[in-house]
Order: structure tokens, then C-alpha cells, then sequence
């Protein structure tokens, strides 16, 4: 018995098309109608890789609009191509996180399905039948959809949720934490919780109707009723529990509530006219990671490196004269991670856990503004690569380096820490670098000094602890 079989065989699913599918997902007059532009409306977007190429060797790729008709939905099934949707809307037609609008379901990717020696997909079988049904440890899915190798789990919500600042952080705990129940060890072939594909509320799914993996068609079944974000939070720990989302109204907040509710904000971004910060990391970071993910990104990490490639190219894609003379573009990053897929394909074991151009688009979606403040503690996690903090003990930089200028004039006010047979240390001549540049980086350092990275990096941080003999940190 194939997953199809299986999901056709229950007299309690019902199978439905690729339309009739994206209906339920996207009701009658929900999105925007073909070439209107109505404030307050707006569409989702179905992306195609045709598996062709275009100048510069980048894949061709097509984004449609996906409106009230879903016109695109016919479009996308009557390919051949690689299509994705996503159970979001957007204003206009980039699917990047500052532009999404409405989160319309949580949709769950299952990988790895356990399977007898004759082929029963047991852990499907065990999924429904012992988690959903019999225990009910798990919510039961508004929809499924076979992929072909796996199974996308759609929870779709009876009313759309805004994705405000919050919600987005809620509906990302919430969906990591359901994987994780679901990515259960009698449902899935998995031996640690590192292999478990956690991934944002904003990935994309293998469209129904549309070519899988293995060369059938995917299929969509009718399972369950719409959900409330109250019924998804009893399933998991208090922690994850969406709290602010399950309460929030649909609509937009008013200015006169965004100044009572933000007035640093309002007064920054309204009253100064200020624009959004932005970064001038230098382009060593980017160059950085994308060596550490060709020696060190493993299976079941693979979206979150590429994913993370795409923040440090916005962090290193805006121009400085001093900082960042060489910015990484757009389109330097989507050749960068399309070189990559062979290489992350490789690492592919089973037919049921592929990495294909779906999975770079849809990690090429942080290369957004909204991504260039991720913490390097989630990065390093989701990655699996280690990301070492600067020792700082807790402190902000320049309150740090004040700290270590004002240790050097306490304890050698003639300036002696920095003698050393009438030559400085390297210890020395980087502390001394740091104390007359506070804002200055190590590739600076670097440039005027002419010490290697790995010393500078060895000597880069120095706390009030920290004392000088000889001119040698100790």
C-alpha cells in the first residue's frame, strides 16, 4: 500500500482538485480580482521553475498572481514545471516577508514517512490512526496533501491572521513546536531531533495537480475542518502557545493607535520622517558563510544554510565607501545558492528528503529586511554550524571597550602594556587599534595593521579581568 492508497482509501477523506483545493484555502472574494488594485485586498503568488536557463546561467522562473479566479492554479497544473504556492497573500508580486499580508494556514511538511519491508506506510498509518485519532496528541489537518514522497499537513484557519510583528513570531514558535510533535519517531525515520525540517510559516508547498518528484501528479484530500489558533495552541506547552495571535482582530491598526501603542516609533518614523535602519556589513561575511556551509551543512539543515546565506547577503548588499565598498547584489546571491544545489542534492540518502529548487527559492525569500536582525544564537541552531559570540561578558561594544580603555590607563598609565622589547605585541597593537577606532571592524584592523584574521579574532576582546604583562594578554 502506497500513501496514495492509503489517503484514497479512507471513507473519511475526501479528494479533491487543484482548484476546489485552493478555494478552501483562499474563499470566494478573499484576493484581489484580476487587474484591480483594491486597498485592502490582496493575492497570492504561485511560483514556477520551468528547469530551463536564462543569461548568466540562472534558472528561468516564472511568478504568477494568484486572484479571486485562480487563474493561476490552471496555469500551474497545466505545466509540467515545479510549481509552489504558499498559504499567504501579498501586496504586489514578491513573495518576501515585507510584503505579506494574511497568513491563511500553517502547512507542515512530512519527510522520511516510516515503511514496512513491503512498502505499508505505517507511519502515516500511525499519524492519523494512533496520534490524530486514537490519542489525539496531535490537531487533525484541514487538508493533506501527498507530494509524492511525503505529505503536507494545511491547518487553515477559519479567519485569516494579520502577520503584524507579533504574530509572525508567535505563528513561527507555534509551527516549530507542532513539527517537532509531529516529526514523531514511530511516524518518521529520523534519530535525533537535529533532523527534524523545521521551516517559517513562509515556505512554499508543491502545488496539487502539479508534477512531483517522482514524476506523478500531487493530490489533495479533504480532512478535517477549519481551525482556530486556540485549538492549535491545546496541543502544545504554554511556551508556544500563540497567545496574542488567537485574540488579535482582523484589520489593520490605526496611526492614532500605532502612536498610543509605539510612541518611539511614531515619533521616529512619523513626526522625524526617519527611514529604516540600515546595515554596511562588509562582504567577508557573506563570502564566510557560504564556505562554511560547502564544509559543514548537513541533511536536514540544508534550507537554513541557504536560508542564512540570504540574510548576510542583505546585511552585505548595502553600499558603504569605507564599510562595504563591494555589496553583494540580489542576483549574485540567487547564482550563488542554484551553484550550491548539487552540491546540498549530494547529501540526499533517501528519495523521501531531496533538496531542489524549491527549497533555494524559497530560502532566497530572506533575503528581506525583516531578516537582517536574526539572532546568530537561532542561526547557529537551525544551521547546525557553530556560531561562536563575541566574549563580551553580556556588555554592548562600546560600553566594553571603554571598560578595556580605562583598565590600560588604570594599570600602565605610562603606557608600558604596550612595550615589549621596544616592539608591541600583536595583543598590543590590536588593543591599541581598537581603543583609537571604537566603531571600527576586524577587517579594518586587518588593512591597517597588516596581523593575520585568526590573531586579530584571538585578541579582538579583552574584559576589565583581562590584564597585560610583557605586552601579553593573559
Amino acid at each position: 500500500m502506497t500513501i496514495n492508497q492509503y489517503l484514497t482509501g479512507r471513507a473519511d477523506f475526501m479528494e479533491v482538485d487543484a482548484k476546489q483545493f485552493y478555494r478552501l484555502l483562499f474563499p470566494q472574494g478573499e484576493l484581489d480580482t484580476e487587474g484591480s488594485y483594491t486597498r485592502g485586498k490582496y493575492t497570492g503568488i504561485v511560483t514556477a521553475i520551468t528547469g530551463r536557463k536564462k543569461h548568466g546561467d540562472r534558472p528561468e522562473i516564472f511568478r504568477y498572481s494568484l486572484t479571486d479566479d485562480l487563474g493561476a492554479v490552471d496555469i500551474a497544473t497545466a505545466s509540467d514545471y515545479f510549481c509552489i504556492c504558499r498559504p499567504i497573500s501579498y501586496a504586489g508580486k514578491k513573495a518576501s516577508a515585507d510584503m505579506a499580508r494574511y497568513c491563511y494556514a500553517i502547512a507542515i511538511d512530512v519527510d522520511k514517512i516510516q515503511t514496512s519491508r513491503s512498502g505499508l506506510p505505517v507511519g502515516l498509518i500511525n499519524l492519523w490512526e494512533r496520534h490524530i485519532l486514537a490519542i489525539k496528541r496531535l490537531p487533525r489537518p484541514t487538508a493533506i496533501v501527498s507530494s509524492g514522497t511525503g505529505i503536507h499537513l494545511y491547518y487553515i484557519f477559519e479567519t485569516p491572521l494579520a502577520l503584524y510583528k507579533d504574530a509572525i513570531f508567535e505563528l513561527q514558535e507555534l509551527k516549530r513546536e507542532l513539527t517537532r510533535l509531529i516529526w514523531h519517531d514511530t511516524i518518521v525515520n529520523i534519530k535525533s531531533v537535529h533532523e527534524i525540517q523545521q521551516e517559517g510559516i513562509y515556505q512554499g508547498f508543491r502545488m496539487p495537480g502539479t508534477v512531483t518528484k517522482n514524476g506523478g501528479r500531487a493530490r489533495a484530500f479533504i480532512t478535517g475542518k477549519r481551525v482556530t489558533v486556540d485549538y492549535l495552541n491545546s496541543f502544545v506547552a504554554d511556551l508556544y502557545k500563540a497567545k496574542k495571535t488567537a485574540t488579535q482582530k482582523r484589520g489593520k491598526i490605526t496611526l492614532a493607535e500605532a502612536k498610543a501603542k509605539y510612541p518611539e516609533w511614531y515619533e521616529k518614523r512619523i513626526i522625524d520622517g526617519k527611514k529604516p535602519d540600515t546595515w554596511a556589513t562588509n562582504r567577508n561575511v557573506y563570502e564566510w558563510w557560504k564556505r562554511e556551509i560547502l564544509s559543514k551543512a548537513t541533511v536536514g539543515h540544508r534550507y537554513y544554510c541557504v536560508m542564512t546565506l540570504a540574510m548576510y547577503a542583505q546585511k552585505c548588499s548595502h553600499y558603504d565607501a569605507k564599510h562595504n565598498p563591494d555589496p553583494v547584489t540580489l542576483q549574485e546571491l540567487e547564482k550563488d545558492c542554484f551553484d550550491m544545489l548539487d552540491h546540498m542534492e549530494s547529501m540526499t540518502q533517501t528519495d523521501d528528503n531531496h533538496f531542489d529548487e524549491g527549497d533555494i527559492l524559497d530560502a532566497l525569500e530572506a533575503f528581506d529586511s525583516k531578516w537582517i536582525k536574526y539572532p546568530r544564537a537561532a542561526i547557529s541552531y537551525r544551521t547546525g554550524i557553530e556560531i561562536k559570540e563575541n566574549k563580551r561578558n553580556r556588555r554592548p561594544q562600546d560600553l566594553h571597550l571603554k571598560i578595556a580603555r580605562a583598565t590600560e590607563d588604570i594599570l600602565y598609565p605610562d603606557g608600558s602594556w604596550r612595550a615589549n622589547s621596544g616592539r608591541k605585541s600583536k595583543a598590543a597593537e590590536v588593543l591599541d587599534w581598537r581603543a583609537r577606532n571604537p566603531d571600527g571592524k576586524k577587517i579594518q584592523c586587518h588593512r591597517d595593521t597588516g596581523i593575520s584574521r585568526t590573531t586579530i579574532d584571538k585578541y579582538w576582546n579583552v574584559s576589565e579581568n583581562e590584564t597585560t604583562e610583557g605586552g601579553v594578554v593573559k
